[in-house]
């Protein structure tokens, strides 16, 4: 019997990230999903969201596309990979092929706009 693995690649929005780059995850028909989390203690800020799916139907190049439109479309945009070793890449600037590279090795992936949709 052969066993396959699960990849889930685990999303923090802050500020004002989330309705938007949710809203660019469902127009590219990436399904996600809010993880349910209990905690007697306070946590750090932001939501979390999770994108998860059989290893080889991860949609890694649809979300490295999301991720860089998304970025583009306003200054205010960052996202932050920080891979299994600590490395952390600011997204800006990178390519959807260098992302799709970086996606897979992320232990966490912070999605940040700093003004609210309303304002350029």
């Amino acid at each position: 019997m052969e066993t396959e693995s699960i990849s889930v690649l685990e999303l923090t929005l802050f500020k004002n990230s989330e309705a938007s780059f949710l809203r660019a995850l469902d127009e590219a028909g990436i399904t996600h999903s809010r993880p349910l989390m209990f905690s007697t203690t306070p946590q750090a800020s932001g939501l979390k969201e999770v994108i998860s799916a059989v290893s080889d139907a991860m949609p890694w190049k649809a979300i490295a596309k999301v991720i860089v439109a998304w970025i583009e479309a306003r200054n205010s945009r960052e996202v932050m990979i920080t891979t299994e070793d600590g490395k952390i890449f600011h997204a800006k600037g990178y390519s959807a092929a260098e992302i799709k590279e970086l996606l897979p090795q992320s232990y966490s992936v912070m999605v940040i706009d700093t003004k609210p949709e309303e304002e350029s």
